[in-house]
């Protein structure tokens, strides 16, 4: 009988395990998305108030969705740096994964009662709980160049917890903002996407890569 290590699961196992779990994520994110019932004798008259009610759910679910999809990026972007995984980096990919297959619940919440502020703080909550442990892992991969490859540049990992560091900063500066004004909070958060894009540029430019 063979003995098992930490080296039986490798970085490519690792990576086909998050990427089941992100599609089920992506998946049941739209289960969230009800079709609303109405008499047929009504749907005339119903159906434009209620779909223009339900907005909120839709602008959630885009924010989540693509949130979801810049995390997925971000974990295969890590676990192709790693040369190998141990014990500790597996649990840690684990809880990344779990936080992941929970997006659906603040998701829901925050699109149902898309006027509570305790609904937002849960759902940034839970953003900020992912980007943490992204950035656990990756110091826990790259301290000392323990699970990465000793000839990577370190720009290369800088640039991965830049990005993380500034998606954290625009997650906390939206909750003062909604104690402000909720609908602009929730509208700021569409700046992570450009601006990821434009510091992926950068690095390119900078970096040759």
């Amino acid at each position: 009988m063979a003995k098992f290590t930490d080296e039986t699961i490798t970085t490519a196992r690792l990576i086909s395990f998050s990427d089941g779990v992100f599609a089920i994520a992506v998946t049941l994110l739209v289960f969230n998305l009800k079709v609303p019932e109405i008499p047929h004798a009504s749907i005339h008259l119903l159906l434009p108030g209620l779909i223009k009610a339900m907005l909120p759910k839709f602008i959630t679910y885009v924010i989540t969705f693509l949130l979801v999809a810049v995390y997925w990026t971000f974990n295969h972007r890590m676990l192709n740096l790693v040369t190998h995984v141990d014990n500790t980096f597996i649990w840690m990919n684990i809880y990344y994964l779990l936080m992941i297959s929970f997006m659906p619940f603040p998701s829901a919440l925050y699109g149902s009662y898309p006027n509570e502020i305790f609904s937002f703080i849960f759902y940034i909550g839970s953003m900020v709980t992912v980007s943490s442990i992204s950035i656990a892992m990756l110091w826990y991969a790259s301290h000392n160049h323990r699970l990465i490859n000793k000839e990577l540049p370190t720009v290369v990992v800088k640039y991965l917890f830049y990005r993380l560091f500034f998606s954290i900063t625009i997650f906390l500066l939206s909750i003062p903002l909604a104690f402000f004004r909720l609908e602009w909070a929730r509208y700021s958060l569409f700046i992570l996407f450009p601006m990821n894009w434009l510091m992926r540029k950068n690095f390119r430019k900078y970096s040759g890569k």
